[in-house]
């Protein structure tokens, strides 16, 4: 079952002012058949409610449009927390953002899974939605593709990376569009900034041995040996340990000066700290998953210096940072899918002003920065940037010296 969302307010008002319409017509109608004066001063003001009416609705042609929007989102199960926060972000944006009256969310419960993603999106198509939207997790994403192929619904995808999406749309022709970063996307990012700078450095690849940790490190070291700028060592470690003293040691002996580290925030500020206690002083490279480095507590001993390939942080985008106040005055926390909630139903709303409803060939400003389509559905706005750790948080960075 889906939860249908829409400014209940807004309703209201148009109820009223079609009773005052009808009421102005009907009585309209009574004199002109009738012909009696006495009702001329009646009708009179009635007329007068009838163009302030008949005003109203030519002021918000929108509004007598409602565009029911499909939104599948895992509210349940293990990523559930994140399903949330992007509903937050969505209702927010339609308390606040002006011209949200004219859509109504159809918000449904895909729960990362195949089967319940069908059930979810069979709720929205039956509903008569004219897109689908959220799709936090891959599995969801195929499901609903799917489904849709033969219908002219496209599908807005905010959060799944696979890299299979794009390329199973180019296959079988689906009208999807990817916002979020590929899986691959990361490590390309990372290869950009180091091909040059370690060309005559000895350099590890190391990663923590889960899916996303080897799926990073993999795509850089497949495009650093295509350029033929290849790693002196590569190994794999345990997260989540007390110490990682054996890699340092590991690392020590391999005689390299710089790290490339696929693995979570807690675990690269380990690492850090034990080199600094038992180590080299390697320079160190890392992915996006120490975003959130700034808000734990042990992180005054993470080494200075420290480099990350990431989105830039929501509080370092102005729209955003502006949206923090208006969140927090809501007594809602600034989580990173409550503001992609935000930035999808911006995305929806600019969709809905092209004539020809097509998503490439404009940019959509966002509170997290411009979004672009290419025919093929990727978003080609740059979504990886090189931050430096100045000891309390990320400083961008245009040249590495």
């Amino acid at each position: 079952m889906f939860t249908p969302y829409q400014n209940q307010t807004v309703n209201y008002g148009l109820c009223e002012i079609a009773k005052l319409v009808y009421q102005g017509l009907n009585i309209l109608w009574v004199r002109n058949q009738l012909k009696l004066k006495n009702i001329i001063e009646i009708s009179n003001q009635t007329l007068f409610l009838l163009v302030i009416s008949l005003s109203f609705f030519a002021n918000y042609p929108a509004i007598a449009q409602t565009k029911k929007i499909g939104v599948s989102l895992p509210l349940s199960g293990n990523s559930a927390p994140l399903g949330k926060q992007f509903v937050a972000g969505a209702r927010l944006a339609m308390k606040t953002l002006p011209d949200a009256n004219r859509i109504e969310l159809l918000i449904s419960d895909d729960g990362c899974d195949e089967s319940l993603a069908e059930l979810a999106i069979d709720d929205i198509k039956n509903a008569g939605a004219v897109l689908v939207t959220g799709f936090l997790c891959n599995e969801p994403v195929f499901t609903a593709a799917n489904m849709l192929s033969k219908s002219s619904i496209p599908m807005l995808v905010s959060g799944a990376r696979s890299n299979r999406i794009l390329k199973d749309r180019a296959r079988y022709s689906w009208n999807v569009w990817q916002m979020a970063p590929r899986d691959s996307d990361s490590g390309r990012a990372a290869y950009e900034v180091f091909v040059d700078r370690w060309k005559s450095t000895p350099y590890a690849i190391v990663d923590d041995g889960t899916v996303f940790g080897r799926t990073q490190a993999d795509d850089f070291r497949a495009l650093m040996e295509e350029a033929g700028v290849k790693p002196q060592f590569v190994d794999n470690f345990r997260p989540s340990q007390s110490t990682q003293a054996g890699l340092i040691r590991r690392l020590s002996k391999s005689g390299v000066e710089a790290i490339y580290l696929a693995a979570g925030g807690d675990d690269v500020a380990l690492i850090g700290r034990n080199m600094i206690e038992f180590g080299p002083g390697l320079e160190i490279a890392t992915g996006e998953n120490v975003s959130l480095l700034p808000y734990i507590e042990d992180n005054k001993d993470i080494p200075i210096g420290l480099l990350a390939i990431m989105p830039s942080p929501p509080e370092s985008l102005l729209a955003a940072n502006k949206l923090i106040k208006v969140i927090e005055a809501a007594k809602l926390e600034p989580e990173p899918y409550l503001l992609l909630g935000y930035a999808t139903i911006q995305i929806v709303l600019g969709y809905l002003d092209n004539a020809d409803y097509n998503f490439s060939g404009k940019r959509f400003q966002t509170i997290l920065g411009p979004v672009e389509f290419d025919a093929n559905g990727r978003n080609i706005t740059r979504q990886y940037f090189l931050y430096r750790w100045n000891g309390k948080t990320f400083a961008k960075v245009d040249t590495l010296n």
